[in-house]
């Protein structure tokens, strides 16, 4: 069983690795096309594509040094491993989006205040290739995301950068027809806007793993209920269920019972089948020293 949930767990790095590789190489080489030809076209919402796009190549560059540092075995002074570090990863990268988005509204202030002259032309044909080419690591990255949240993260930061191709292209065509400048910060506030706003469930699902908090799926009292239903089971207590990473939930509860090899048995049966946590601690006592019935459900009369 435990050689192959690391099988699994082994293919799902390779896979999310590979794609993470291409995903680099693509991003990386269009992200200098991309700068380069803001900078010719004097384009604030081009650069502000390309400067997401840094975001996204370090992004992506993390994602691949979390995923091999979070393979990492466990060991005794580290029992979980490292799965932690996808979440850290998500985390940064959450925070490093925010961090550009907010350095980008106040250069689209400036823009609005100063307005500038802008290649619509240029712009245009650098978006078009910018939208194909996020389309094609979007697509990657979208299969690969559920491996763990640092790949997600990645996926979001993709995603972004999307749409601000769109809005890139949007503001190429406006220029190039109208000479409307006005264009370029109005859609890089909106761009902004929209990436704050998708990165923000993802920050929030990291510090909520962070926070050992239980997953939003598993509900403690139900768990609680359940186990108490147990024939065997007179009292439940001291219940904590926490996620160690996005992948792994896990469990510590007291069992108050009568049969200490049925109650560990049965319990262990219930939450692995009915709440798929397997990585439980469970320590049964005895009714003896709690001021509890010996009895339970059809046993009590």
């Amino acid at each position: 069983m435990d050689h192959h949930g690391h099988s699994h767990s082994h293919t799902h790095f390779e896979q999310g690795s590979k794609t993470l590789k291409f995903a680099i190489l693509l991003t990386v080489t269009f992200m200098a096309v991309e700068w380069v030809g803001g900078w010719f076209a004097n384009s604030l919402a081009l650069m502000t594509d390309a400067a997401h796009m840094l975001s996204d190549s370090a992004a992506l560059v993390f994602s691949l040094l979390v995923l091999w540092v979070a393979k990492r075995p466990a060991t005794l002074k580290s029992s979980y491993g490292y799965q932690r570090a996808e979440i850290l990863g998500a985390l940064l990268s959450g925070l490093v989006v925010w961090m550009i988005a907010g350095f980008l509204i106040f250069e689209a202030i400036q823009r609005v205040s100063e307005p500038q002259a802008v290649k619509g032309e240029v712009v245009s044909l650098i978006a078009v290739i910018g939208l194909i080419v996020n389309l094609v690591v979007a697509k990657l990255l979208y299969s690969s995301q559920k491996v763990s949240l640092n790949i997600k993260a990645a996926y979001l930061h993709v995603l972004g950068d999307l749409l601000g191709s769109v809005g890139a292209l949007v503001s190429g065509i406006v220029i190039w027809f109208t000479g409307w400048t006005l264009i370029d910060p109005i859609l890089t506030f909106f761009i902004c806007s929209i990436v704050l706003y998708s990165s923000w469930s993802l920050i929030k699902e990291a510090v909520y793993v962070l926070m050992e908090f239980a997953p939003k799926e598993i509900d403690p009292n139900e768990v609680q209920v359940a186990l108490e239903a147990l024939p065997a089971v007179l009292e439940v207590h001291d219940l904590h269920i926490w996620m160690v990473s996005s992948k792994t939930v896990a469990l510590s509860v007291h069992l108050v019972a009568k049969d200490h090899n049925s109650a560990l048995s049965n319990a262990k049966e219930l939450l692995k089948e009915q709440f798929k946590i397997n990585h439980t601690t469970i320590q049964t006592e005895n009714p003896d020293y709690y001021d509890v019935d010996d009895c339970h459900g059809s046993d009590c009369k």
